[in-house]
């Protein structure tokens, strides 16, 4: 598995600055896109200048401008899409079934209508990178009628069949293809498909690194804040397993049943009204021991405030809260699935669990909040792996080199 190094003049002195526009069709700050915007500061000192092209409004595009970077209004229209109908963290035909030929006749005309707004885009730019898994064939046919270099970054685990398909014509496409993780890199042909290449995910050891509790976040996040304190951030929405932790939460038992759940983030996209049924659950199994307080800005002070982070997750592509944790020296316990194994190894720098089993996450838990010491020493590794393999220098350095073989068109080492 190639996880990346830099191409060799990524760093040289004098290299001609790139300007690369990354497009999705996100309008607010997921993981994906705290990424993105992590990334593009070390970019810079490497000479690729980003620029976002997003539908004008929302959180990310103020957040994108609070950084100072250039933000091209590019209202795409909305892709229906063929997502998965069940919550298991996997996008692709419903049911795995094919999908009605007048489905396939709108998205292709979304996808002709967004191929030429992210065409008019691109002339500004020598680069563009597709963050969207719908987006990602609208932004190769863009590239295409604008003569730019596409890279798109696949973030997404995506079950067999059209979905597929389409990822593999566009990653054809496409001068490049990023994967955040071994798992997602095998949704379009375990590697086969040229110039795919695994660039882990990475982190801010600046801001994400092991550091003192805030009291006043602490008592935010719970009713007593001398308990341990078991946290999970992200999406409340069935791909998250938010359900599965609380369940676990109410199997722990001795000294491990006085720990207190915090679950924060907002409700996700699910429209079946999960987050109300996953915090009636909570009440009636934790009651007090039990808290939501939606999202919140400070990632930092919240993982700080944690004597645990849980990753619930059925698939998850990466993972980001589970690094940003390890950094932050809190010990994570994640499924063993998805991308979290490319770098959590059990009982070395985290515990990991079967997706979607309550009682064994409770069992980990139960060994984890009634022993400090180990507590002490997964939170030392994951640090350890944090710092060794997962800086954003590193990330930046691989991402530029990249962008200028795409730019040169060269070809990009594929994934063995």
């Amino acid at each position: 598995m190639d996880h990346g190094g830099a191409l060799s003049d990524a760093t040289a002195p004098g290299v001609d600055r790139l300007r690369v526009l990354v497009v999705t069709s996100s309008r607010q700050v997921w993981g994906a896109e705290r990424s993105v915007m992590a990334t593009a500061g070390p970019l810079a000192e490497l000479g690729i200048d980003l620029s976002l092209g997003s539908p004008p409004g929302g959180d990310l595009e103020a957040a994108w401008r609070g950084l100072g970077l250039t933000h091209v209004p590019l209202d795409l229209p909305p892709h229906a899409g063929i997502r998965a109908a069940v919550g298991d963290g996997l996008a692709g035909e419903e049911d795995g079934g094919r999908p009605p030929p007048g489905a396939i006749a709108r998205e292709l005309l979304t996808t002709a209508r967004s191929a030429r707004l992210v065409a008019r885009a691109a002339r500004h730019a020598d680069v563009v990178q597709s963050e969207a898994l719908w987006g990602h064939l609208d932004c190769a046919l863009g590239g295409r009628l604008a003569h730019r270099p596409v890279v798109i970054e696949l973030q997404d685990l995506v079950r067999p069949g059209l979905g597929r398909r389409l990822l593999s014509a566009a990653a054809r496409l496409s001068a490049a293809t990023v994967a955040i993780s071994t798992a997602v890199a095998g949704v379009i042909g375990n590697g086969n498909v040229p110039g795919v290449r695994v660039v882990l995910d990475a982190v801010d050891l600046d801001e994400f690194s092991p550091g003192p509790a805030d009291p006043s976040i602490r008592r935010m996040l719970s009713d007593e804040p001398d308990e341990l304190l078991v946290g999970i951030l992200g999406r409340v929405d069935p791909m998250k397993g938010v359900d599965v932790l609380v369940r676990a939460m109410a199997l722990l038992g001795g000294p491990a049943a006085k720990a207190r759940l915090v679950v924060v983030g907002s409700p996700g996209l699910d429209p079946g009204g999960y987050e109300r049924e996953v915090r009636a659950e909570a009440d009636r199994l934790l009651g007090v021991r039990a808290r939501f307080v939606g999202r919140m800005d400070d990632v930092r002070g919240v993982l700080r405030s944690l004597d645990v982070l849980v990753n619930a997750s059925a698939a998850e592509p990466f993972g980001l809260t589970v690094l940003e944790a390890q950094a932050s020296g809190v010990p994570v316990v994640a499924p063993r699935s998805g991308g979290i194994p490319d770098f959590v190894e059990d009982d070395d720098n985290g515990l990991l669990v079967p997706p979607g089993d309550a009682a064994a996450l409770a069992e980990a838990l139960e060994r984890l909040l009634g022993n400090a010491d180990l507590r002490a020493r997964l939170g030392r590794r994951g640090r350890q792996t944090a710092v060794a393999e997962h800086g954003l220098a590193h990330r930046a350095a691989v991402l530029a080199g990249i962008y200028r073989a795409a730019a040169r068109r060269e070809p990009v080492p594929c994934v063995p």
